[in-house]
């Protein structure tokens, strides 16, 4: 199937979702705003209906009561207490409207978006690393987290809107229908515009739809001017320049996009509002004058009251099917959230034990990245004894890093591989992967303390010695004696101006710290080195071998010379094991 009959199928799926997945996902919204902020939807509906009603007593019935009683020859002290009740009424409403939007909702819509966040943050950190290399799905992030909070409120919205509309329009129908029951066909009229109310919400869809992937280009092209990550590369090269025109780029794509449906939503928008604005209140205020005028069968104050209550029927009317299509307008954009957080990781946990200790045994193993064409890896098979100290070598490219990933069980591969002789695919994933260490090549540091940064996790009693001796085994603490805070100084400057920029060599040494901080069963050192001067690398590794006398050590590099001391090396070729066995050997 071509691109655009893709397209075309996903584009008519989104449009002909089902009435009762349109309630579905609406209640899935709704349980999730109540779980996080219990009382906020209760509120929100008891005020609803509460400005509804005063609103009708103030500005229609006490208008009505006002000249028909006038007409009638009623009191003015009669009339004058009426319209105090109804005003007083208003106002005592209006102030609790006004304390809550201040004080309550505030609090509340935090707590929502909270809520929200977390949930989909939880999510973001349980699904497979492959998920992050596909690109629809990072698609479905990207609107999960634009849309989630956005989608609560407005669902809270529609909901206390709906209730608000179904009171007035109740009011209304029967203050109508005691005054003339031909009256409420002309509030008929509107109704007329529920099928171009559904025509513009799915066009506004599919336009915001087109916009999402140009907007993510935007944002990236954006954040190479301001993330750290690209700032020399912004000040050596003309890259500015380029992430300028790409920047451009997508912003002329989007009034593109703007431009195509720009037309059509306009015309849309235009007709509902002249059948609104014209039609149903010009044909209720002609009867209503020759009912009073012509045949007086009509009071002066049911006449004058006639128009708004028409018009706050068909507005009504109106409200109550653009509520609808607001719920299903929510519900497209609920579906990617709802899509999002009920995706099952392919990656199964297991339910077995995990040995005390044991050897890694990879048997067969090959692994192709999704949508690639060859293999990353296959056929490997290796032997890691439980205390043995291993290096994997080879060029760029030769598989080395993805094998550390699948031996991390980032990623599942074909073949086996297994640890104390049980699949480690039978093991609880965070569980198996806590008995490593893994200095990673592409280390990032988080703008948080040094403590932090080494232990990976919220600190605990008892970690201030632990902290301090891979501090000073990591060869950083002359380093971190100089800094303001000592270890719980900040790393980077993104938060604290007084945080602490550190080098490759540094951030490197820092990572390593974290090995010292555990029990580990296996070290793994991607590339540990590749920012360390000579002297600084061999000491790394004498500590390093140090601290591993009871646990295996697998290090990663594309220098022989670096894996002098190994137990045994693997020298890896095109996603193969081409030889293996100790320096010498190799050498020879």
């Amino acid at each position: 199937m071509s691109k655009k009959d893709n397209k075309r199928s996903k584009d008519k799926k989104e449009k002909s979702i089902t009435l009762k997945r349109i309630i579905s996902n609406n209640i899935f919204i709704l349980k999730m705003v109540c779980k996080a902020t219990p009382g906020l939807l209760f509120m929100r509906v008891f005020m609803g209906i509460a400005f509804t009603l005063t609103s009708f007593f103030t500005y229609t019935y006490m208008l009505r009561y006002a000249i028909n009683a006038i007409a009638e020859g009623k009191s003015f002290f009669n009339i004058l207490m009426f319209i105090c009740i109804c005003v007083t009424a208003s106002l005592v409403f209006s102030l609790i409207g006004n304390v809550l939007n201040s004080v309550y909702y505030p609090i509340k819509e935090h707590d929502l978006l909270q809520h929200m966040r977390h949930q989909v943050y939880d999510k973001a950190a349980s699904v497979e690393l492959k998920c992050y290399e596909n690109t629809e799905y990072y698609n479905k992030f990207s609107r999960a987290i634009d849309e989630s909070v956005t989608r609560a409120k407005m669902v809270v919205y529609a909901i206390t809107n709906f209730i608000a509309v179904i009171t007035g329009f109740s009011a209304n129908f029967l203050l109508l229908f005691s005054i003339d029951p031909v009256l409420l066909l002309f509030s008929l009229i509107p109704l007329a515009t529920i099928p171009l109310t559904s025509a513009h919400n799915k066009r506004s869809y599919k336009m915001n739809m087109e916009k999402t992937i140009e907007d993510r280009r935007k944002d990236y092209a954006c954040r190479t001017f301001y993330l750290s990550d690209y700032a020399k590369e912004m000040r050596l090269t003309d890259m500015p320049r380029l992430m300028l025109s790409r920047f451009r780029e997508s912003g002329e794509r989007i009034i593109e996009i703007f431009k195509k449906h720009r037309f059509t939503l306009a015309a849309i928008a235009y007709a509902k509002d002249e059948i609104m604005r014209v039609v149903a209140p010009l044909g209720a205020t002609l009867y209503a004058v020759w009912q009073t005028v012509g045949s007086g069968a009509m009071s002066y104050g049911d006449c004058v009251v006639v128009v708004n209550s028409v018009s706050t029927i068909s507005y009504a009317l109106v409200n109550f099917t653009d509520t609808f299509f607001t719920f299903q307008d929510n519900a497209l954009y609920i579906e990617n959230l709802r899509e999002f957080l009920e995706y099952e990781p392919q990656m199964k946990d297991g339910d077995k034990e995990i040995p005390a200790s044991g050897d890694l045994m990879l048997n067969n193993v090959s692994f192709r990245y999704d949508g690639a064409d060859d293999y990353t890896l296959k056929d490997v098979t290796m032997h890691i004894g439980k205390n043995e100290k291993i290096a994997i070598v080879g060029h760029n490219g030769a598989g080395k890093s993805t094998l550390v990933k699948l031996l991390l069980r980032l990623y599942d591969a074909e073949g086996s591989i297994s640890y104390g002789g049980i699949d480690i695919r039978d093991f609880p994933i965070m569980g198996y992967r806590d008995i490593y260490s893994a200095v990673m090549q592409d280390i990032k540091l988080f703008s948080l303390s040094v403590t932090e940064n080494i232990l990976l996790r919220n600190p605990l009693p008892g970690d201030d010695d632990v902290v301090d001796s891979a501090i000073e085994k990591s060869g950083m603490a002359k380093k971190i004696e100089t800094f303001k805070n000592g270890k719980d100084t900040i790393l980077t400057h993104e938060f604290d101006k007084d945080g602490e920029v550190l080098s490759g060599g540094e951030a490197q040494k820092i990572s390593i710290a974290h090995v010292y901080t555990k029990q580990n069963r296996f070290v793994i050192l991607d590339e540990p080195s590749s920012a360390l001067d000579p002297i600084a690398e061999h000491e790394m590794y004498e500590s390093m071998k140090a601290a591993c006398t009871d646990c295996g050590m697998i290090f990663i590099s594309h220098r022989l010379a670096a894996a002098v001391s190994a137990d045994r090396i693997y020298l890896m070729e095109n996603g193969r094991i081409a030889e293996f066995g100790s320096h010498s050997e190799l050498m020879a």
